[in-house]
């Protein structure tokens, strides 16, 4: 009979004890999946607001690309608009014609200065807000004025300002006419003189 005594008290025969346990590690699989979860669930969550707002951003580029469209083409209409250019060529014609005025009296063209300069220098002075002349007619016994307005409203308050300048005051004016033509309907026209002229 063979006896072997065998010690029992070796490390190779104690309890060994795992730090980590098999339930630990299903755990921290189960926390690390949960965690991808929760991010994937928020990196598509911002992904849905991004589109969002980038949708939100396109419509209003849109809105201001057409704003901005429909600004140009009002612009563009403006500018193509006769009307004003005609309205300014009409003003620089007034103006220069009331520049010529003053410089032919300035220059004292009829002789000495006197005669007919106190007249053109009176209506220089009659400056009226749309209301410009065309033709001015003077003589010894005789004064005819023609001119446009672009309210009729305004030539009775031009007239009005006669009585202003001391040279118009005792004239009686026997004509007094307006009319309007049908090719420019957008002025009237005005005539006025101390007597009837039927030679014209």
């Amino acid at each position: 009979m063979i006896v072997q005594q065998v010690n029992l008290y070796q490390d190779r025969f104690r309890e060994k004890r795992l730090w980590i346990s098999a339930a630990q590690v299903a755990a921290a699989v189960l926390i690390v999946i949960a965690a991808i979860a929760i991010w994937s669930f928020l990196l598509q969550l911002d992904l849905q607001q991004a589109e969002q707002r980038n949708l939100e951003i396109g419509a209003e580029r849109e809105r201001m690309t057409e704003e901005f469209a429909a600004v140009n083409a009002e612009l563009a209409g403006l500018l193509e608009d006769s009307r004003i250019d005609s309205e300014i060529e009409d003003a620089a014609r007034q103006i220069s014609a009331r520049k010529r005025v003053l410089n032919f009296v300035d220059a004292n063209r009829f002789g000495s200065g006197e005669g007919f300069s106190s007249y053109l220098v009176a209506l220089s002075n009659l400056q009226v807000n749309e209301v410009w002349l065309n033709q001015i007619r003077l003589a010894e016994d005789f004064v005819q004025i023609k001119g446009s307005s672009l309210s009729a409203e305004q030539v009775p308050g031009y007239f009005d300002r006669f009585s202003e300048e001391e040279v118009f005051r005792g004239n009686r004016f026997e004509l007094f006419a307006l009319s309007r033509d049908r090719n420019s309907e957008w002025k009237v026209d005005f005539e006025i003189a101390t007597r009837v002229v039927l030679d014209e």
